[in-house]
């Protein structure tokens, strides 16, 4: 369902519902509450006789005997073993679904990767269509969205009834969506069969990871850059907003809402919080916005279709650029500790820069992001937000970040999809509701990993907020 959020990672191989995890935390608390129970009675003393207990003042009836005592001493002690003994067992079970689930992953995998590269080696002609359109995910769902709100706009031009029927059924189904990632997983070797490698030796190197997605889609900028397309170029400062005095996000819903949604009249697409505390460092919250222009040539947009490809192939960005122009803007030095929060293209820009090692990374936090091949240090606490039903997710493949607390939900389960619009289940506002869900989880591990991103910006003596707006420089 809609509301149901599954939980996995944060450094262990477990995945659990958000109700189990809850479920297993509640009865951890019974247990605790009987024993604490069971040590009140023990403190009275359970074999004390009726005479002994009324000398205490404490009421008794002509029934109790002190083997009614013995007894209760007993039933808490059961109680309080079977509620632990519980709640142990679910946490066991979902490490043990884990366990298998990313078994039978690592298999499914290896098998697809494998036999990407015999077909790559047989078919190369197909092989290679393949290769060329599949990088390219996120853009052709940012045509679709377009198409759709141009649909709505003008119902003569598009019939959004049939996008809404057509196309959002397939790209919106989960099961569509995985087997999207794991396609992706296989694009590299795919692409090394149609190149003529043997399909042994390409076994080889993808088992030893000296293949992947990355060099995949740098080879599509190689080949758009011979076209004229997907060519980076330097960014500038076009805008930027007073500082203003600001609170840091209380609720992970908050901290979703504060990601910039570019539009005409407020542009900006990174906005910038500043903590400020006596006899501290100065910290840093940076929030970035998702894709605004799906362009791959001719457009000012830093955060185009140029960047994403780019961010796919670990190459330097539009979008890097910008937010690391805009950083310097706000003081921040490679000491400086900072957060990162980042929704689709965003969270791709905030996972590379964790990735990078060049700044005091505090914490990452994304929503719909592509960054399963993102390599973002294990000693960076973060929270990873997905939808199951969202096709963008699904084209940074699989999620291999397993100290990253992953949470999952699909957006539309047992909802109808809005008419008229591709990809919904990708919308920011989809997000802020997966956040709100998750402020009001009880599972320990999501409320501890929650506060530990809430503290970073608290007892801030002053606390201001600034946002920037940068654009390409054109040749």
């Amino acid at each position: 369902m809609s509301d149901e959020l599954t939980i996995s990672g944060g450094g262990s191989y477990a995945v659990a519902t958000d109700e189990m995890l809850s479920n297993a935390a509640n009865l951890l608390r019974a247990a605790e509450q009987t024993r604490d129970i069971l040590g009140a009675l023990e403190m009275v003393d359970a074999r004390l006789t009726i005479g002994q207990l009324e000398s205490l003042g404490i009421p008794t009836a002509a029934a109790i005997a002190e083997t009614d005592l013995d007894y209760a001493h007993s039933a808490l002690s059961q109680l309080a073993y079977r509620a632990e003994l519980m709640s142990g067992l679910v946490r066991v079970a979902a490490q043990t679904y884990g366990v298998g689930d990313a078994l039978a992953e690592s298999i499914v995998r290896r098998l697809a990767a494998d036999a990407a590269a015999v077909i790559g080696f047989l078919f190369p002609a197909w092989a290679v269509t393949v290769v060329l359109t599949s990088p390219l995910l996120p853009i052709l769902a940012g045509i679709g969205v377009a198409t759709a709100v141009l649909g709505k706009a003008n119902p003569q031009l598009v019939d959004h009834e049939w996008i809404s029927a057509q196309l959002n059924g397939l790209l919106s189904d989960p099961a569509f969506v995985l087997a999207l990632r794991h396609g992706v997983m296989t694009v590299d070797e795919l692409s090394a069969g149609a190149s003529g490698v043997p399909p042994a030796v390409v076994s080889i190197l993808s088992a030893a990871g000296v293949i992947g997605l990355a060099s995949s889609a740098g080879n599509i900028k190689s080949a758009g850059g011979v076209a004229g397309v997907l060519k980076e170029t330097p960014v500038m400062l076009k805008n930027t907003t007073q500082p203003e005095p600001v609170t840091a996000a209380r609720s992970v819903e908050e901290r979703v809402e504060r990601i910039p949604q570019p539009t005409e009249e407020h542009p900006e697409q990174v906005r910038i919080e500043k903590y400020e505390t006596p006899g501290e460092r100065d910290r840093f919250e940076v929030y970035i916005s998702g894709t605004v222009d799906f362009a791959v040539s001719d457009t000012t947009e830093s955060f185009d279709g140029t960047s994403n490809l780019s961010l796919a192939a670990a190459q330097q960005s539009g979008s890097i650029a910008a937010v690391a122009a805009a950083m310097r803007e706000a003081g921040i030095k490679s000491e400086s500790p900072v957060s990162f929060t980042g929704h689709s293209q965003g969270a791709a820009v905030a996972a590379r820069l964790a990735e990078s090692g060049e700044y005091n990374t505090a914490g990452v936090f994304t929503v719909g992001g592509n960054v399963g091949q993102v390599v973002i240090p294990d000693d960076v606490p973060t929270i990873i937000v997905e939808h199951t039903d969202d096709l963008v997710v699904a084209a940074g493949g699989l999620q291999d970040n397993r100290h990253a607390l992953v949470v999952e939900r699909q957006a539309y389960g047992g909802k109808p999809l809005p008419a008229g619009e591709a990809v919904p289940a990708h919308h920011l506002s989809q997000y802020a509701e997966t956040g709100r869900l998750m402020d009001q989880s009880d599972s320990v591990e999501l409320q501890e990993a929650v506060q530990r991103m809430a503290l970073f910006g608290r007892d801030a003596t002053t606390a201001t907020v600034t946002s920037y707006y940068y654009e390409r420089v054109l040749p």
